[in-house]
C-alpha cells in the first residue's frame, strides 16, 4: 500500500512540474487533455496449473480499455485501466466427472504512461481484479462457480503508435498481466484505437 502512494505522489509531482515548466504563462485548464483507448487481441496463458495441466487451452483473448489524462507538454500521463482477460479454459476428458473450466479476470487499475518518442510508449498499471472461475459439470445441471477479489495485481505494456492524427490514433501493444489471487499470468498482443476527447 505504501508503494502505491509513493508512485502516485512522485508521478503527480513530476507531471505537474514538467507541465508548468513547458508552459511559461502557467495557464491552468488549457493543456489538460483526456483520451480514451480501447482494443482487443489474442493472448497466451503462462500455464501454472498442476491439475489438468496438459488439457489447458493457453491461447485465449484479451480486451483492454483506459481513460488517460495527457497534459500537452508532458511525456507522462495518468489514468484508469480496465478490461477483460480470458485467461484459460480446460475441458476435462476424464471419464468421471466431465467438466468445463474457464478462468477470467476484470482488472481495475491505476496506470502511469510514459512516452519515449512520438511512436513508442510504455505503461505500468497496479490495482485489483475480479477473478471469475467457472466450473460446469457436463453430466449434470450443477455448476461450481466462484468470484474472488485479487488485491495486488499489475500489468506492464510496451506500445508502438503507428498512426497519430489530431483526434484518433492506432497502436499495437504487447501487454503482460499478472493476477496474484491465483498467481495467473498472461501475455497479450493488442490492437488499440485511441480517441482524444
Amino acid at each position: 500500500m505504501r508503494i502505491h502512494k509513493i508512485i502516485i505522489v512522485i508521478s503527480f509531482c513530476f507531471l505537474t512540474g514538467s507541465s508548468f515548466a513547458q508552459n511559461g504563462e502557467g495557464e491552468t485548464g488549457q493543456y489538460h487533455k483526456f483520451s480514451v483507448y480501447a482494443g482487443a487481441g489474442p493472448s497466451y496463458f503462462i500455464n501454472n496449473l498442476v491439475i489438468l495441466k496438459d488439457q489447458v487451452n493457453n491461447f485465449q483473448y484479451a480486451v483492454s480499455a483506459r481513460l488517460m489524462w495527457e497534459p500537452q507538454h508532458s511525456f507522462v500521463a495518468l489514468g484508469f485501466e480496465t478490461g477483460y482477460y480470458r485467461l484459460y479454459t480446460v475441458t476435462s476428458t476424464y471419464p468421471n466427472p466431465k467438466a468445463d473450466v474457464s478462468n477470467s479476470s476484470v482488472p481495475l487499475m491505476f496506470v502511469v504512461s510514459m512516452k519515449f518518442s512520438k511512436k513508442f510508449y510504455a505503461n505500468w498499471a497496479m490495482g485489483q481484479s475480479i477473478t471469475f472461475n467457472k466450473v460446469s459439470n457436463t453430466d449434470s445441471s450443477y455448476n461450481f462457480n466462484a468470484n474472488t477479489w485479487s488485491l495486488s495485481d499489475f500489468s506492464a505494456t510496451f506500445g508502438y503508435r503507428f498512426v497519430q492524427k489530431p483526434k484518433i490514433s492506432y497502436s499495437a501493444e504487447l501487454k503482460g498481466y499478472y493476477s496474484s489471487g491465483y498467481e495467473n499470468a498472461t501475455i497479450a498482443l493488442l490492437f488499440i484505437v485511441g480517441f482524444r476527447l
